[in-house]
């Protein structure tokens, strides 16, 4: 069943983009292979990344594009704008991965070193789960519309989700494996217990993952209320917002719900030059988040009190078990700080008698900066910030009002995706495509205002062309010619001579 859907996946986005225009084709097919797909299943391919719910969407919908508007492609030039940094990170993978030839041994342990065609799989992987979804929404998404449609691919999907979240709350997060044969992981499933009752999951791969969703299509239906644009125009926007705030709180997740009430007042509240600033604010924090914690300047213990006041022992002793984790993997990172330990677990903590694993690694920031150093780490990270730092360059050449309240539901959802990147690990290409859909979105607005005035200026030179030539020509069109001087004068004193036979003048 599993091999079934992931390959059966294919020609459904195919019908996609058959029957769709091509921007929701590709939002629907990444948001489809996220919320129907299997989780943590795969098929493998030898070179290339292997098959699953991430990466089939991925070439599904890169083959329709590069089969059906070749055009556009050529005309995004992959590779330039914020792939630029997809590539950074490519070439300091081949780095990694030539100085990490040598061995790790810990006990009985053994972990190889680095072989030439880790660079491929390595460099494959960065391009696809990272440049591909960001490329595909920079060239699809070419107006205000295109990025409102894709809001509205995101709304409808959770509020597809609503009744199957409800059916979980009560029966336990079990439908994965009712459709798939067994669950995302079994080892995560005590995890979906809190707060005295279940925490859905459906068809994602973790609870955390669901919550999260949740809140970005909340995101999604508060924009799309703000610019009175509501798929069901029968009714109010209110209930349905109320709604899926709700919805967020029932999928108990305490990150989430901090994250819901930070950012839903700020969205119908404050005005998108300052959201934009608050963004940009919080991209500054987490590029700088590992030389904050290198320099303990951020208040963990202050942290875990909090957490154990407000939800409880067990969250504060797991908050205190990865700060831990992260304290060892930052100081054996230290030793090859600038490109890292490479992959296969070299930068994890093992135990040096018996070889077993003793470090916990969640958040991405940490595999990252384990795997390719602080270099991979700032090459990421300014990846997945590079759209909101150039919508916040470029957000004062944006006049239209709707324009701007999109740009900022959009900009919120990057950027708290983003930094939720650092306690946690998901990385969801849906989300990716989002940031290419910010900047496609204010490349085109700015480019159709450009061009207007233009054209307005061009206007305005031929109106004042035609005002000349019509200031050169006669009253019968022909050109005006100069008088002679004694002409003149002769002609005056026959004027005379007519007023005073007392013939009219204009005779």
């Amino acid at each position: 069943m599993i091999e079934i859907a992931l390959i059966a996946w294919f020609p459904i986005t195919i019908l996609l983009f058959i029957s769709f225009r091509p921007h929701i084709a590709a939002m629907v097919s990444l948001v489809g292979g996220v919320a129907v797909l299997p989780s943590l299943r795969a098929i493998h391919l030898p070179i290339l990344p292997d098959l699953d719910q991430y990466t089939v969407p991925l070439y599904a919908s890169f083959l329709m594009v590069a089969v059906r508007y070749p055009k556009r492609l050529v005309a995004a030039r992959p590779g330039s704008g914020g792939e630029a940094l997809v590539i950074a990170m490519c070439f300091g993978a081949v780095i990694t991965n030539i100085t990490n030839t040598d061995a790790q041994i810990f006990g009985t342990n053994i972990l190889r070193g680095m072989r030439p065609t880790d660079i491929i799989n390595d460099t494959l992987h960065l391009a696809v789960l990272w440049g591909l979804p960001f490329l595909l929404g920079r060239m699809l998404i070419r107006s205000t519309s295109d990025a409102i449609d894709v809001l509205v691919v995101l709304a409808l999907a959770g509020l597809i989700y609503v009744p199957l979240i409800m059916w979980e709350l009560y029966a336990g997060p079990v439908l994965h494996a009712k459709i798939y044969g067994a669950a995302p992981a079994h080892s995560t499933f005590s995890q979906n217990m809190k707060f005295g009752g279940y925490r859905p999951v459906v068809l994602m791969n973790h609870g955390l993952t669901l919550s999260s969703f949740m809140f970005y299509v909340t995101v999604a239906w508060v924009a799309l209320s703000k610019i009175k644009h509501m798929p069901f125009r029968m009714i109010p926007p209110a209930p349905i917002v109320g709604g899926m705030t709700v919805i967020v709180g029932l999928c108990k997740s305490v990150g989430v719900w901090l994250y819901a009430s930070a950012i839903i007042p700020v969205l119908y509240a404050v005005r998108p030059k300052a959201q934009l600033f608050a963004a940009i604010c919080l991209s500054v924090t987490i590029l700088t988040y590992p030389f904050l914690r290198s320099l303990d300047m951020i208040p963990i213990e202050t942290v875990a009190e909090v957490a154990q006041e407000f939800v409880g022992l067990r969250s504060a002793r797991s908050f205190k078990a990865r700060i831990g984790s992260e304290d060892q993997i930052i100081d054996r990172t230290a030793e090859r700080y600038f490109f890292g330990w490479g992959h296969g677990g070299r930068s994890m903590i093992f135990d040096p008698v018996t070889g077993q694993l003793t470090s916990i690694v969640d958040g991405l920031w940490l595999i990252q900066f384990g795997v390719g150093g602080i270099f991979r780490f700032m090459m990421l990270f300014l990846f997945l910030l590079f759209p909101v730092f150039y919508a916040y360059k470029r957000l004062g050449k944006i006049s239209n009002t709707t324009s701007r309240q999109v740009l900022c539901a959009l900009v919120w959802i990057v950027a708290i995706r983003t930094f939720d990147l650092l306690p946690n690990s998901t990385i969801d290409p849906y989300l990716t495509f989002l940031g290419g859909t910010i900047c496609g979105l204010v490349k085109g607005e700015t480019q159709s205002k450009t061009a207007a005035a233009r054209a307005k200026m061009r206007a305005a030179g031929r109106i004042e062309s035609s005002s000349n030539r019509r200031g050169a020509t006669g009253s019968q069109g022909g050109p005006e010619r100069e008088v002679p001087e004694n002409r003149s004068a002769s002609l005056a004193a026959h004027l005379r001579n007519e007023q005073a036979r007392g013939e009219p003048r204009d005779r």
